[in-house]
């Protein structure tokens, strides 16, 4: 997996979003890809450099992936590379943010039943998505160029999922 992640970092252009990004490796290459002007890493916040600065002053904060919107712009980021360990518990929320966030590609990495299931959201803004499988784990790519989110459609969205999650809740509770 780390290998395809590898390929996809060095062809990587403009503005990048790494979300679990921990091997030393990919680190490097993201580091060593000059096509790369700005990268923000969310859990490696503590790195120095050119590339690896989250905030401006110097400071480092410590971002919520439910609030993430609220320190980017509107398609202001070109990538986003996340592993979806890391979002689980946030998906609910991440699913529009990424989208709105996003301006070209969002990959994301996991088990094939995890990809299956956060496929089927993403699916509701674009019909653009790829599942394939590098060695034991599944990569998922999603092209967000002519996506669109309303906050009606969202809103509408997060009820339903929080719907569908309580009844299997419900039901885990009956059967148990």
């Amino acid at each position: 997996m780390n290998n395809q992640i590898l390929k996809i970092i060095k062809k990587l252009k403009g503005s990048l979003l790494g979300i679990g990004l921990n091997e030393e490796n990919i680190l490097d290459a993201i580091e060593n890809n000059d096509n790369i002007q700005t990268c923000y890493l969310l859990n490696n916040i503590s790195l120095t450099g050119k590339k690896f600065n989250i905030t401006k002053r110097g400071k480092n904060k410590k971002i919520n992936i439910k609030k993430i919107k609220k320190y980017f712009k509107k398609k202001s980021l070109d990538t986003i590379i996340c592993n979806y360990n890391i979002i689980k518990q946030f998906y609910r929320s991440f699913v529009p943010n990424s989208i709105y966030l996003c301006n070209k590609t969002i990959y994301i990495y996991g088990s094939k039943e995890d990809l299956k299931q956060l496929k089927n959201k993403y699916q509701r803004y674009t019909k653009n998505i790829e599942l394939n499988k590098y060695d034991e784990n599944y990569l998922l790519k999603i092209n967000a160029q002519n996506t669109k989110n309303h906050f009606f459609k969202d809103l509408l969205y997060k009820i339903k999922d929080f719907g569908s999650d309580a009844a299997n809740l419900i039901t885990d509770l009956l059967i148990n």
